[in-house]
């Protein structure tokens, strides 16, 4: 198609590849045109939400551009997903979600997607799953959380984000334990947490860095990673306290949440210098003054990533395979 548009005039050239979706030169130099937008699938308050907030403004300066943040919540990231697919196809909508989430959303979006409709620009943070409860719980650790629980079946709860990686991880962590614990969902891991916090519910699953809103007053029974955390160093690893009951994760961080931004494959695909430039400014803001310090100050370090998504797209392909058998 490329040599064909070459035989024909400039003028009629230029309007064929745009009808085409052939990348030009033009379009990579002037990109990005407008605002930029950040559209985050969860609520305002969660630790992507925070992150993208805190991206924003050194992403804006790398691309010359405005760069907005737009909470799309709802839906386990159906909504946002959806959203990023109508107005991204240009690059001018970028989706922070979360891995998982975002192979779940188009497994459950019922054919409005499907997974290969999105590229990973790029995989952000790893964020652990954790098991808090309130500091002031008089359960000690996770094997009195596992003694209590089947000694009174159904009467412990555990909070959730509703649709999430976390409910799955719930589900199989319990079943594996054959214990009856009650799986909460909410509408946001923020919701979650403040569950916990309310009194609603026992404990909530949440993630390692995204929790650290609540850990002045919660306390973790084990932290889902190969090693233990830095934030939270009163947690064990699931590896360690799983051992007693002969039970063995998939991965030593199985279902963690990775941080991910996605665009369209469709503006990889048609415009590819434009994409390579977006992936260029999105991995330089990282390195921004503002953005160091966060992960600095959050004695993040271990958990921080910036590199490519496509060296993680095998590895995520990986991981669903061994969530739809476990399902």
């Amino acid at each position: 198609m490329r040599n064909s548009l070459m035989n024909l005039s400039p003028s009629i050239a230029f309007a064929a590849a745009v009808v085409l979706g052939v990348a030009t030169p033009a379009f990579a130099q002037d990109y990005p045109a407008r605002p930029v937008q950040i559209i985050v699938g969860y609520a305002p308050g969660g630790g992507t939400d925070l992150l993208a907030r805190v991206i924003a403004p050194p992403l804006g300066k790398a691309l010359g551009q405005t760069v907005i943040v737009k909470n799309v919540p709802g839906a386990g990231g159906q909504l946002g997903a959806a959203a990023t697919l109508r107005e991204g196809a240009d690059g001018l909508a970028i989706l922070a979600l979360n891995h998982p989430d975002l192979y779940m959303a188009a497994a459950r979006s019922e054919g409005q997607f499907k997974p290969g409709d999105f590229q990973i620009i790029m995989v952000d943070l790893k964020d652990p799953r954790v098991l808090l409860v309130q500091k002031s719980s008089d359960i000690a650790d996770f094997a009195d959380f596992v003694r209590r629980a089947k000694a009174e079946p159904g009467k412990l709860s555990v909070s959730v984000a509703q649709g999430s990686a976390q409910e799955l991880f719930a589900k199989w962590l319990f079943d594996k334990l054959a214990i009856d614990v009650i799986v909460v969902g909410y509408k946001s891991g923020n919701d979650a947490a403040t569950a916990l916090l309310s009194g609603n519910v026992t404990a909530t699953l949440g993630d390692d860095y995204a929790r650290l809103n609540i850990k002045d007053r919660s306390k973790a029974l084990f932290v889902a990673a190969k090693d233990k955390s830095p934030r939270w160093p009163e947690a064990p690893t699931l590896t360690a306290v799983l051992a007693p009951y002969g039970i063995a994760l998939p991965s030593a961080e199985f279902l963690a949440r990775y941080g991910i931004y996605a665009v369209p494959s469709s503006f990889r695909k048609n415009h590819p210098d434009a994409y390579r430039k977006l992936q260029g400014a999105l991995i330089a803001a990282r390195s921004a003054p503002e953005f160091r310090d966060y992960i600095s100050n959050n004695q993040l370090q271990d958990l921080s990533i910036g590199r490519p998504g496509e060296e993680f797209d095998a590895a995520f392909a990986a991981d669903m395979v061994g969530v739809d058998k476990i399902k």
